[in-house]
């Protein structure tokens, strides 16, 4: 019998992200945003509608992931049904925040009883939040990968998405100018990537997530080969 070679683990992710408020269906007196833009790096070169997937709830203080999930299992039968919980920190350049990200939460008429919902497990919100049009987000989050090639990993969760693994951690400019030598001189098109990181056995791996709605082997390996070569000759 076959078997698949899944890892669980948890990281994070650091993408900029394009959000706007969320004015209605919230408590009183707190403060929620919405990713309005996900994945650009392929929806603003793929002519499809990109809709919105992931809320922010803004709170007090920092939950760490040990935390939120705790209270997630709290409340795993309070509109929580195929949603994903993460925590997050969002720099707005004069401003930063922390919150819960709340992915795949369908239901907006309801966001107010969900709040209520956190708020009954101890969670405070903030009261005023300054949003501008995008922050720099990072996302602590937790993985389930299928190791499909060596450094070359499939999120069994979200199948749109995967991860390659490189050598060493890079800088912002660094790897901005890496994917635009690929996006301009190679075949490697319509995808979008983020950096971040996973924990694979007490050891930190950095890692490329990659997401197209055509993510396959040529494209990983597209990918892969020019970041590596990119980071091997500095």
């Amino acid at each position: 019998m076959k078997t698949t070679n899944l890892i669980s683990a948890c990281g994070s992710i650091t993408k900029k992200e394009s959000l706007l408020p969320v004015n209605y269906n919230i408590l009183k007196n707190t403060c929620v945003a919405e990713a309005n833009m996900p994945y650009p790096g392929y929806y603003e070169t793929v002519p499809e509608l990109a809709n919105p997937n992931s809320l922010f709830l803004f709170t007090t203080q920092y939950y760490s992931l040990e935390e939120v999930l705790r209270i997630a299992q709290n409340i795993d039968s309070c509109y929580m049904e195929d949603v994903s919980i993460a925590t997050a920190s969002l720099d707005f350049v004069h401003h930063k925040y922390s919150a819960i990200r709340v992915k795949y939460f369908t239901d907006y008429e309801n966001i107010h009883l969900l709040q209520s919902c956190f708020l009954k497990e101890g969670v405070e919100f903030v009261k005023k939040v300054l949003i501008s049009d995008t922050a720099v987000v990072r996302v602590n989050k937790c993985f389930v990968l299928e190791e499909i090639g060596e450094g070359v990993y499939i999120d069994k969760k979200e199948d749109q998405k995967g991860y390659i693994i490189i050598p060493k951690q890079i800088t912002d400019s660094e790897f901005l100018d890496i994917l635009m030598d690929i996006r301009n001189n190679t075949d490697c098109k319509f995808f979008d990537a983020e950096m971040g990181a996973v924990i694979i056995n007490s050891r930190v791996k950095e890692i490329v997530r990659i997401y197209s709605e055509n993510l396959n082997a040529q494209l990983f390996k597209c990918i892969k080969e020019r970041f590596l070569k990119t980071i091997m000759k500095g």
